[in-house]
């Protein structure tokens, strides 16, 4: 019972820490003056991101209310995996690859910090985070890391022409 409760307000939290990062975000974005290059403006996306984030923490506080547990399902979306013990809930894996995101947002926030390691860098410890640590494994994450990570760089530099650097 009490773990139930411990549990109950953890996701209430999470909830609650989503909404107030999409508050901020958005705050940040309805400031952003007008670019003359661009019709929407500069806090355009952010924006939308912040709306997507919102409409997610409602729902997931929705479900909360309709006495629904979070990260639960009646049946495995894997085929032949139902019956198999579920898979232990780890919330300290959440709240560091959510501490990740926040780190990741505020290192591309300062002027002169280059877009491809810090990118490299985010993706190799959320990566690492999220599952075993095993050195084949994050041999595979290293690779992913750092392929996706020049893929977004140039993605952003050739196909919207803009230098995150």
């Amino acid at each position: 019972m009490q773990e139930d409760r411990i549990r109950r307000a953890a996701e209430i939290a999470y909830a609650a820490l989503i909404l107030a990062a999409a508050a901020a975000t958005l705050r940040d974005a309805w400031v952003l003056p007008p670019a003359p290059y661009d019709p929407l403006g500069p806090g355009a996306f952010p924006a939308w991101v912040s709306y997507g984030l919102i409409a997610l923490a409602a729902a997931m506080l929705a479900r909360l209310a309709l006495g629904r547990k979070l990260g639960r399902s009646a049946q495995s979306l894997v085929l032949g995996l139902d019956g198999v013990a579920a898979h232990a809930l780890k919330p300290h894996v959440a709240a560091l690859t959510l501490l990740l995101g926040f780190a990741y947002a505020a290192a591309l926030s300062f002027r002169g910090v280059p877009f491809l390691p810090v990118t490299a860098a985010y993706l190799f410890l959320a990566g690492a985070v999220l599952g075993p640590i095993e050195r084949r494994r994050l041999a595979a994450v290293a690779a992913f890391a750092a392929a996706a990570a020049l893929a977004l760089d140039l993605l952003f530099r050739a196909v919207f022409q803009l230098d995150l650097t």
